[in-house]
């Protein structure tokens, strides 16, 4: 059986919970006996400031990151911002190209409608925000509750 590479993307204001959680989930199928890795990933190199002040340090930047089986995206704050970043975006289209399965937590949904992931999709975030994706993506349905 071939080695899964689960990737987490990183970046600043990213919500802590939504990528510690993925995170002892893809841990926990490689406790079950499956081989797997699970890698971090960030735009630049050094900590990564959380959204609840937690720094980071990412494995890998997009110049450096491994193929990629997995990538899960999480959300926060940050994602507001992110959204614009070209460097951001054009990583995650890259990159999830060539996955076998591409996900988000919360309102990374901003980020994989940025790359072009949604179309045509069923997609959610949190309930506080889905009238704002609903807007955003608009060649997707957003479903709530």
């Amino acid at each position: 059986m071939a080695c899964t590479t689960f990737g987490i993307l990183l970046f600043e204001k990213v919500e802590e919970l939504d990528f510690v959680g993925p995170w002892e989930v893809f841990g926990a199928v490689r406790k079950a006996g499956h081989e797997t890795r699970v890698v971090s990933i960030a735009e630049k190199e050094g900590p990564v400031l959380c959204a609840n002040g937690l720094r980071v340090m990412p494995d890998y930047t997009f110049a450096t990151a491994p193929d990629l089986d997995v990538v899960l995206v999480p959300g926060g704050m940050g994602t507001r911002t992110e959204i614009d970043n070209p460097a951001l975006i054009a990583w995650l289209r890259g990159a999830g190209s060539r996955c076998s399965w591409v996900t988000s937590v919360c309102t990374g949904s901003y980020l994989l409608h940025g790359a072009g992931f949604t179309k045509g999709r069923r997609i959610t975030t949190h309930w506080a925000f889905v009238e704002t994706l609903r807007e955003a993506a608009q060649d997707a349905t957003v479903l709530e509750d």
